[in-house]
């Protein structure tokens, strides 16, 4: 049961942050350089709301993973720390996937918006960012652990 909460912990934490990295660094610019500015925006709106949901989908499973650490007795300052930071991405991930349409809405308003796009633009690449360092050092966090006892 360990083993389990452990290395669904580990999986789902992996994907998002590789996500974030590739959405980041490889979907974004490629939108950019490949599409017009119309279409690029189109794609993006409907990228977006479901990459949110993907980083919640990746959150909600890393509690369940700690969730089942602790059921199976695993209760020291690792599996706290865990949940807590883990809860932070969560929450940080639903303000974030929030924070969409707001956005969207400030585009759609021309330039009467370009300044609260702006504004709020720039939360969300923060929040954004965020998240991408807490699960990389959580990451880091987990390669230094000590390895878990298969069959113990």
């Amino acid at each position: 049961m360990i083993e389990l909460g452990g290395i669904t912990v580990t999986l789902a934490l992996a994907i998002w942050v590789g996500a974030i990295v590739f959405q980041s660094a490889v979907v974004a610019p490629s939108v950019f350089k490949t599409l017009e500015a119309d279409s690029a925006g189109r794609f993006l709106r409907g990228l977006f709301p479901r990459f949110f949901r993907a980083g919640l989908v990746c959150g909600f499973a890393m509690l369940a993973g700690a969730a089942v650490l602790y059921i199976a007795g695993v209760r020291d300052g690792r599996v706290t720390t865990l949940a807590a930071v883990t809860a932070l991405m969560v929450l940080l991930q639903f303000t974030a996937g929030r924070m969409v349409p707001a956005i969207n809405a400030a585009r759609d308003a021309g330039e009467a918006g370009r300044k609260r796009f702006g504004q709020l633009h720039g939360i969300n690449v923060l929040l954004t960012i965020a998240v991408l360092l807490l699960g990389i050092g959580m990451l880091a966090a987990l390669a230094m652990a000590v390895p878990l006892q298969i069959g113990v």
